[in-house]
């Protein structure tokens, strides 16, 4: 067997107590305050997805993004997509996130676009441990 080596920039450890993996998220839209609030890691999920309340709070229109029609095994719904400037683990990136259109919906998805295919990510469950890097630093 090949061993291989990586190296990251960050080192977390999670509280394996809870549900998933959650780090916190710093949006900024540049025109308010940024806000921050914690998010699951989702390497299932296609886009980062969350609450609607955000966006409002850093002065995003919801409905002025684009729409944008998510289906799941629990049901179909209406998200937008807004250009963003996203931060976790000290790690910043422009991307394209979507907001919930329903605001009853409680819940913060690190998706694959807009997040995880801008960083290499390392998780080793057994000790609690996240890696992270920019993939820019590859």
């Amino acid at each position: 067997m090949m061993a291989h080596a990586l190296d990251f920039a960050s080192k977390f450890v999670y509280d394996s107590r809870r549900e998933g993996i959650s780090v916190d998220v710093c949006l900024e839209p540049g025109s308010r305050d940024a806000v921050t609030f914690a998010a699951k890691i989702d390497t299932g999920a296609s886009d980062c997805l969350f609450e609607r309340q955000y966006a409002e709070l850093i002065g995003i229109e919801v409905e002025t993004g684009a729409s944008r029609t998510f289906s799941t095994a629990v049901g179909i719904f209406l998200a937008y997509g807004h250009h963003v400037r996203i931060q976790v683990l000290e790690h910043e990136f422009d991307s394209l996130v979507y907001f919930f259109a329903d605001d009853a919906i409680e819940k913060n998805i690190l998706g694959r676009r807009g997040w995880l295919d801008r960083v290499r990510l390392g998780v080793v469950d057994y000790e609690h441990t996240l890696y992270l890097s920019p993939y820019s630093e590859a």
